[in-house]
């Protein structure tokens, strides 16, 4: 496995929950569980702390980063910064295409959850949620924003991890995702921006109500 591999391996391993947020591992046990010598486990380690994922503790090992109010204030408050700001690129006019991708994805997943949602429409409905998202986002061209967005995106979803997403909010989530983006198709910047704010301030308290 080469050093990406091994960094890949380790950070799915966290994002999905196979190791929880707070836990104390060793290098040695990092290493083991993704199969790579511990030189290669090491560089994994450095680049998963660096993005705020993990905390090495001298003589204590390394630890996954604990959920807390300030973590989560922190993650969600540098997500609103980036979002509300590329939204105004995305409404302000050149983007009508992928808006009415969004728009379009966005009216069928939650018109097939009226017809009774399943773990599949579940699955979809975070997809095309995470989908809008990164659109806007790449929509400022700025790779330095992309790559501060993504590093983000694995805060979130280490979140996530402790604040399982349930049916209902999923579909909320959506609802309000077609406001937006009905603002960004009339060209509404404003309008567009301040409800993408509102619609990041209710997944921030959801986060928070969940810690």
């Amino acid at each position: 496995m080469s050093r990406a591999d091994a960094y890949h391996d380790f950070r799915e391993r966290l994002l999905s929950g196979e190791l929880s947020p707070g836990q104390f591992v060793t290098q040695k046990e990092l290493a083991q569980l993704a199969g790579v010598p511990l030189g290669t486990a090491r560089e994994a380690i450095q680049r998963l702390q660096h993005e705020s994922l993990l905390k090495v503790h001298p003589q204590r090992g390394i630890q996954i980063v604990d959920v807390t109010t300030r973590f989560i204030r922190q993650a969600f408050g540098l997500r609103k910064a980036l979002e509300t700001f590329a939204v105004r690129t995305f409404a302000a006019g050149g983007f009508e295409d992928n808006i009415d991708v969004l728009l379009n994805d966005t009216r069928e997943i939650l018109a097939e959850a009226e017809r009774g949602h399943t773990p599949e429409t579940l699955q979809r409905a975070v997809e095309i949620d995470w989908d809008m998202h990164d659109r806007i986002v790449e929509s400022t061209d700025n790779a330095l924003i992309v790559e501060t967005f993504q590093v983000n995106v694995a805060r979130l979803r280490l979140i996530k991890v402790n604040n399982r997403l349930s049916p209902e909010r999923a579909l909320t989530a959506l609802a309000e995702h077609v406001e937006i983006l009905e603002f960004c198709r009339a060209g509404e910047v404003e309008k567009a921006a301040n409800a993408l704010s509102d619609h990041i301030d209710i997944a921030t308290n959801r986060a928070l109500q969940g810690i």
